[in-house]
C-alpha cells in the first residue's frame, strides 16, 4: 500500500530518490515516505545517539510513519540496501 524508505545518507541522490524515479519510470502511483539523514551538518559520534537525535531510529521512524500515513502500517516486506 506504501513505501517507506529508510536512508543512512541525505535525501537527495540517497535510495530513497531512487525509489521514486524507479516508480515514475514504471508509471506506478505509491505513496512514500522517505527518511534520511538532514541537509546540514550533523555531529560525529555515536551513531545510535545521532540517528536517534535525526528520528532515525526505530521510534522516530515509527513516528515519521504515524505522521505521514495517520496510522502505523503493519510491515509487509523489507529491502536492506548498503
Amino acid at each position: 500500500d506504501a513505501i517507506v524508505t529508510v536512508g543512512d545518507s541525505c535525501l537527495m541522490g540517497g535510495a530513497g530518490s531512487a525509489v521514486l524515479e524507479a516508480l515514475a519510470a514504471a508509471g506506478l502511483a505509491v505513496p512514500v515516505l522517505n527518511l534520511g539523514l538532514p541537509d546540514r551538518f550533523v555531529e560525529h559520534g555515536d551513531p545510535a545517539k545521532l540517528h536517534a537525535l535525526c528520528g532515525l531510529d526505530a521510534a522516530g521512524i515509527e513516528q515519521s510513519i504515524i505522521k505521514r500515513f495517520g496510522a502505523k502500517p503493519a510491515l509487509v516486506r523489507t529491502a536492506v540496501n548498503h
